[in-house]
């Protein structure tokens, strides 16, 4: 049980504000040693742990300054960062409207011309299945008509060769 509290505490420490926390409680530790001195009347050994005290106790709150004014520094460097990568990123929207309209632009144009050529092409298409149609009729025609005659001459034939039979 011991050792499992001892890694916890261990773990802590090493933190920062582990090391916040127990620089603390050894200024507070010094001061209450001190008032303990004073009380036994120890003046000697008071004066040094309240001087120890004193020196600790200013040097804890010159660090925790400069520790915020680090932060704080930081928090400003972030917020420009911030601030600088909102600018980049409306340039770069910016860019990419402008390239999208070209480019829209760009397909009106290219879509109208296609429309316009697909408009001709169909137009031929179907000039050209009205001529096939009239030239499929007129072949059919050709057609018919050289099957009557065929038809005609096969009758003519056979009817003479009927004749010829009969007489």
């Amino acid at each position: 049980m011991w050792a499992a509290f001892v890694r916890q505490f261990a773990a802590y420490a090493i933190t920062r504000r582990g090391k916040k926390l127990f620089a603390l409680m050894g200024v507070l530790a010094l001061c209450f040693g001190a008032a303990l001195l004073i009380d036994m009347r120890f003046y000697v050994s008071a004066s040094f742990v309240t001087l120890l005290a004193g020196f600790s106790g200013v040097a804890y709150v010159i660090q925790h300054v400069k520790i915020k004014r680090l932060e704080h520094q930081r928090l400003l460097l972030k917020a420009e960062a911030a601030r600088q990568r909102a600018m980049v990123a409306q340039a770069r929207l910016e860019r990419i409207d402008n390239a999208k309209s070209a480019l829209q632009g760009a397909m009106v144009g290219a879509v109208g011309f296609v429309t316009h050529n697909v408009n001709v092409v169909a137009n031929e298409a179907v000039l050209a299945v009205v001529e096939s149609a009239e030239a499929v009729e007129r072949a059919y025609r050709r057609a018919a008509t050289m099957v009557e005659t065929n038809a005609r001459a096969g009758l003519v034939y056979a009817s003479r060769g009927w004749r010829s039979l009969k007489s």
